[in-house]
């Protein structure tokens, strides 16, 4: 498998409970974008949701955000009252890696935010897989796992 310029990733996308609250989250706190929003979709067919994994008779709403150059999917669906969430349409995502300038300010600032949770202090590899890399991890008021990072130069000190 080829592994050259023709690939990239394109964004992530995550399920959350609240789009609007996703969007004000990472748009107010971590200074993201959108790019578009797409209304919530509903596909009398089903086709729709199966294709993207999820149960028939689900409908969705999105936003596509720009982080730097990476972009961010957000998805909120609604469920019939009588069908439980699928693994596609349940809330969830193992983590968003969003690089800043001052790994120790950004903490500051999601400290201060209602319903974020600090996981720890930066930490500041100088070895291994990931020289001088340096991060922190919150979670998000809905539970999503964030981890706050930056890459160091050679000469930089640690924070």
């Amino acid at each position: 498998m080829s592994t050259g310029p023709e690939h990239r990733l394109d964004h992530v996308g995550i399920v959350v409970p609240s789009l609007d609250d996703a969007i004000e989250f990472f748009a107010e706190h971590l200074g993201a974008r959108v790019e578009f929003l797409m209304d919530p979709f509903e596909d009398p067919t089903g086709a729709a949701p199966a294709r993207l994994g999820a149960a028939h008779g689900r409908s969705f709403a999105l936003g596509m955000l720009r982080l730097g150059n990476a972009r961010l999917e957000l998805l909120q669906w609604w469920p019939p009252h009588d069908a439980p969430a699928s693994p596609a349409d349940g809330v969830g995502g193992v983590h968003v890696a969003v690089e800043v300038a001052d790994v120790p300010a950004a903490l500051a600032r999601l400290r201060a935010v209602p319903g974020v949770r600090v996981l720890g202090e930066p930490a500041t590899f100088r070895g291994g897989q990931t020289p001088n890399l340096v991060n922190a991890f919150v979670t998000t008021p809905w539970g999503l796992l964030v981890e706050l990072l930056t890459w160091l130069g050679p000469d930089e000190t640690d924070v």
